[in-house]
């Protein structure tokens, strides 16, 4: 139900001729005047028919403040169509209107309203103050149904059996870490501080103290491995397989829009709300109000399904303050969120398994694995997606965690895996996740027209491949401190690391050799920097340890004359032996198929600010 409000110094109709719906009235209810009267204009929309009692209730809680809040003294409703273009039939109309009426009537306050279905003179005086008009848009939310039963939590294994959690004896560190935690409830004890956070402060990683909590600035190092690890989100993307859309919108959503408050209202108190006195707005929780707003109003054909549509999207979710962890719970992240649109279940299974198949790609490319926890809205999406879920696990040799929501609720998705791993402190942690999604499409009117030419609602699956970009920031970092419990130095892959290459001058009088070797490489799209301090070489050696430098390598008379290095490799922690050109080959060969970027600092030491 949609509605405007004018509070007036006067209104007054008269009905003059019937239309083909006209309501039946007494000559005695052709004519009103109102007097300091908030006048609101109804438009009864389809969707309210199913819901008349839950819209009436909403809509008059809503009328009796705006009343009491501009200090009206009565209240008129006028039956009024050209609010919407989709109108409820007649009976539902006055049904709703009469209703309205009662409830209003109910609170003690003066109300009348004008016919429906007559065409009508009126005569309104406006008072003109910043109040005296609003508009309302009334879907009237039914109470969430209480879910019946409890969560339910079993092991699936490789071979297709459900195991109970107390019968299993199986799985990995992780699965047994899982099961503990989202099954049983038990949480991990406190080991300290994580030690990851060493790398952060490391790499200039941090909350920012001006900000809300959960917020993070990033010093020029982890500002440029944040970067990157964004080029290499976007580029798995592109290099799917899939047609991509790729898109850049907006993180703010008015909740005047149907679509918006019902996909907002979905997850509850964990949204940034705005409030700008005329407008609430929620800054989005993905990238999917962004995206679902854009596909609604193309002309989708099955001949180009399936599609991807992609978007890097500031996000923000308001977690308790207590709870954030940097660089993996945080209230503003960003999640490279791609939306596969499929046309049947079929085919959405197929890139289900795609996508699940990129997801552990990604994670065993940076030396980690994955356990699965997969969510299931009912006992009914269990059974409709068990065997591929069961094929998965297969696939990868691995049981999984099986969660089934309690029924009675009716979710906008079917099938959720969410992928962990363990972290240095002994606890999962969610990093990538894929999602069928079987309500989002209808919600914004996405549509595709199918062979017939009739359109339908696709499917839509929702994947974060590498997770948000934080978090796969935190499971390298994470990682690296997993190769120091080995017993050697960390290290990050070349691709990622700020200084990819150190050199290091003996003296004063090698700085011009080591600055001519620096732009030999720099060609190659390496990234190097030059220790042209004059602190100690022994100092020049310890501080690129320090910085964490893939490479490193001092420059005196002897690789001058012999134009070889000796070139420390922090992955194998030993001196090699190679040329300029041997090294750019070598990092080239580390570094094929990843983004690159050039140095966010200045390349010689000596210009560097301390941060």
């Amino acid at each position: 139900m949609r509605a405007l409000y004018i509070h007036a110094d006067s209104m007054e109709f008269e009905a003059k001729d019937k239309t083909k719906v006209a309501e039946e009235i007494s000559d005695n209810l052709r004519n009103g005047k109102m007097d300091e009267v908030l006048v609101v204009f109804v438009t009864v929309e389809s969707g309210d028919e199913s819901k008349i009692a839950y819209v009436a209730t909403e809509a008059s809680k809503d009328i009796l403040a705006a009343k009491d809040r501009i200090g009206a003294e009565r209240v008129m409703l006028y039956p009024y169509a050209h609010l919407s273009n989709d109108l409820a039939k007649p009976k539902a109309s006055i049904e709703l209107l009469d209703l309205l009426k009662d409830m209003i009537a109910s609170s003690g306050a003066e109300v009348t309203r004008a016919p429906f279905g007559w065409y009508k003179a009126f005569d309104i005086k406006c008072k003109g103050h910043p109040l005296s008009e609003l508009s309302r848009d009334f879907k009237g939310k039914e109470e969430k149904p209480a879910p019946k039963g409890k969560d339910t939590y079993f092991v699936l294994t490789t071979g297709g059996e459900e195991v109970s959690i107390e019968d299993y004896r199986g799985g990995s560190d992780c699965l047994r870490f899982m099961i503990d935690k989202e099954a049983l409830g038990k949480e991990a004890p406190s080991g300290g501080e994580p030690e990851y956070l060493r790398l952060c402060r490391k790499f200039g990683i941090q909350w920012e103290a001006m900000s809300d909590a959960g917020h993070m600035s990033l010093a020029p190092p982890g500002a440029m491995m944040f970067d990157l690890i964004s080029d290499y989100a976007t580029a798995i993307v592109n290099n799917s397989g899939i047609n991509v859309y790729n898109v850049k919108g907006t993180n703010m959503f008015s909740l005047d829009e149907p679509a918006v408050k019902e996909h907002a209202d979905l997850f509850g108190d964990r949204l940034y709300s705005i409030d700008t006195g005329k407008k609430k707005f929620i800054l989005r929780y993905a990238a999917c109000h962004q995206q679902f707003a854009m596909i609604k109003n193309w002309n989708i054909s099955y001949r180009q399904m399936p599609f991807g549509a992609f978007e890097v999207a500031d996000s923000y979710r308001l977690e308790q303050s207590g709870e954030t962890m940097l660089c993996f719970r945080t209230r503003r992240l960003n999640m490279p969120d791609f939306h596969v649109l499929c046309s049947a279940m079929p085919e959405a299974h197929e890139y289900f398994t795609r996508l699940d198949g990129k997801i552990y790609d990604e994670i065993e490319n940076i030396g980690r694995d994955y356990d699965m926890l997969v969510n299931f809205s009912s006992r009914k999406a269990f059974e409709d997606n068990k065997d591929m879920v069961r094929m998965l696990c297969e696939k990868h040799e691995k049981d999984a965690l099986i969660h089934i929501y309690p029924e009675g609720i009716n979710y906008y998705w079917t099938v959720n895996i969410e992928y962990h791993m363990l972290d240095q402190m002994n606890r999962p942690r969610e990093i990538g996740t894929v999602q069928i999604d079987v309500g989002n499409a209808e919600r914004f009117n996405i549509t595709y027209a199918d062979e017939k030419g009739e359109k339908q609602h696709p499917i839509i699956l929702h994947c974060a491949v590498i997770g948000s970009i934080e978090r796969f920031m935190y499971a390298m970092l994470d990682t690296a401190v997993q190769i120091e419990k080995t017993g050697v130095p960390g290290y990050l892959p070349t691709w990622i690391t700020p200084d990819q290459v150190r050199l290091m001058p003996m003296s004063e009088d090698f700085v011009s050799a080591a600055a001519k070797t620096a732009e030999e490489l720099r060609a190659e799209g390496i990234r190097v920097s030059v220790d042209d301090t004059d602190a100690t070489v022994g100092k020049k050696v310890r501080r690129a340890k320090q910085d964490w430098c893939s490479y490193s390598a001092v420059i005196g008379e002897n690789e001058v004359g012999s134009g070889r290095l000796k070139v420390y490799v922090r992955s194998e922690n030993k001196d090699i032996e190679m040329t300029a050109d041997e090294l750019a080959f070598r990092i080239g060969h580390e570094t094929e198929g990843y983004p690159v970027r050039p140095m966010y600092l200045p390349a010689d030491l000596s210009k560097r600010c301390e941060f």
